[in-house]
């Protein structure tokens, strides 16, 4: 088998091309054509606040539930899921029905965060998510470290049940049990649910 070798030569310019000055020239009459029609882009903050999109991920907010208490049951998988280590959550007993535990301390170092927003998924019961606010900016290195008491924002309202016991879909429909026979039915299924 024989190697096929292809040889390119390079264009030869003309001696008008060699001089570049009329290439030169063009990219200046480009560059004036710009000046000439710019439109400012720079932000007058903290007068003007630019438009930020949906999906921004900013600093983190604890949505209140239907009795304004926050949601957080300490599970911990917002900690866990954290690739920086920046979340640290203390968990304390709780009276509430259907909760055995809530934060007693849930702190994010912000020094540390990279707002991935893998906290946010990790959440079972709807507790974290990632808000709109970007000011983090602090003097000095202990504000940086934000407490619940931060984030917990009680006119966040979330739709998702608090325990998961409740939180069972009918197939495709989304729709939440909340008759007590139906969800002791539940907790006493075990195997695969399946469209019947």
């Amino acid at each position: 088998m024989a190697i096929k070798i292809k040889v390119l030569k390079h264009p030869e310019l003309t001696w008008y091309e060699k001089l570049y000055i009329p290439q030169i020239l063009g990219g200046l009459v480009i560059t004036l054509k710009h000046l000439i029609r710019f439109k400012p882009i720079t932000v007058q903050y903290p007068e003007e606040v630019k438009e930020l999109p949906e999906r921004y991920r900013g600093l983190h907010v604890m949505p209140a539930d239907d009795e304004g208490e926050i949601r957080c049951v300490a599970c911990k998988l917002c900690e866990v899921a954290c690739p920086t280590q920046a979340i640290s959550i203390v968990a304390e007993p709780a009276d509430d029905y259907g909760i055995e535990r809530r934060p007693k301390v849930f702190n994010i170092d912000f020094m540390r965060c990279v707002f991935c927003g893998f906290c946010e998924e990790a959440c079972p019961v709807d507790a974290l998510r990632m808000g709109m606010k970007y000011e983090l900016s602090s003097y000095n290195r202990a504000g940086l470290i934000h407490t619940k008491e931060v984030f917990f924002d009680p006119n966040v309202k979330s739709n998702a049940p608090r325990n998961n016991a409740n939180f069972l879909y009918e197939m495709g429909k989304g729709d939440i049990l909340d008759n007590i026979e139906e969800i002791d039915k539940v907790k006493k299924l075990t195997g695969i649910y399946t469209e019947s």
